[in-house]
């Protein structure tokens, strides 16, 4: 009797190895099952402007026939963002059996500034979209008085430490202006001037911050004091003194 009670216990500690054999044939033949007939066969594109499909296809490396299940979503998504500058957002979803959705959202610059020997491009958020020449530039906001550091192409914008505003502040600003539809109006900021930011703002205002000022009340305030204007006077519009409420415009002679 001892002896057969010893052969069961044999046979029973097999169990435990044969249901951890089980599984791992089960997770092979899940994986070849995906390896097998989930395969790339087209991928579609949405969301482009500037960039053709075939060129978003080509960057993220993406071939017919690759597996759909088992590549990478992370590594396609950083080439595009890093590759085509113009790209600031990728969402990448499959569609079985066999189709990969690519989305993307595209940006525009909205400022120049200078980097090195060149002139970049940047977007609302910071990223260097390219270099231009000097007449291109001219078609969008002039950063004067900065300078990129260690600039590269879908780099994030970085002042030195010289500056008098921070790239976090400057692009509070930019955004601040976007926000309000007033890009448009604004054709340079200039930090030459340690103390205040200098905005040239509607073709015929010089209008004056300090760097820590709070942007969206002042732009508020802004906007109401050139409603209180005629639209044919110039000048300064010096938004500098102690009492943050006041706004004081001398008119150019």
């Amino acid at each position: 009797m001892a002896h057969r009670r010893r052969k069961r216990r044999r046979r029973g500690s097999l169990g435990p190895l044969l249901r951890v054999l089980s599984v791992l044939l089960t997770a092979v033949a899940v994986v070849a099952a995906l390896t097998l007939f989930f395969k790339v066969d087209q991928v579609v594109v949405s969301g482009n402007d500037r960039y053709s499909t075939q060129e978003i296809v080509e960057v993220s490396g993406v071939e017919q026939g690759d597996n759909l299940i088992l590549m990478d979503k992370y590594r396609i998504a950083e080439k595009l963002y890093t590759q085509l500058p113009y790209i600031t957002e990728v969402r990448i979803n499959r569609k079985l059996p066999d189709v990969l959705m690519v989305e993307v959202v595209e940006t525009q610059a909205v400022a120049a500034i200078k980097g090195g020997s060149s002139t970049w491009l940047l977007d609302s958020g910071g990223k260097l979209l390219e270099v231009v020449s000097n007449s291109v530039a001219q078609k969008y906001v002039s950063l004067e008085g900065l300078t990129a550091e260690e600039p590269a192409i879908s780099g994030t914008l970085r002042l030195g430490e010289e500056s008098p505003i921070t790239a976090s502040r400057l692009l509070e600003l930019i955004q601040a202006l976007s926000r309000r539809g007033l890009m448009d109006k604004v054709s340079a900021l200039d930090a030459s001037d340690p103390e205040y930011l200098t905005m040239a703002y509607d073709g015929r205002f010089r209008v004056e911050m300090f760097y820590d000022a709070d942007f969206d009340f002042k732009l508020n305030c802004l906007q109401a004091a050139v409603a209180q204007l005629e639209p044919n006077e110039t000048g300064t519009i010096r938004m500098t003194m102690k009492d943050d409420n006041e706004v004081r415009f001398i008119p150019d002679k």
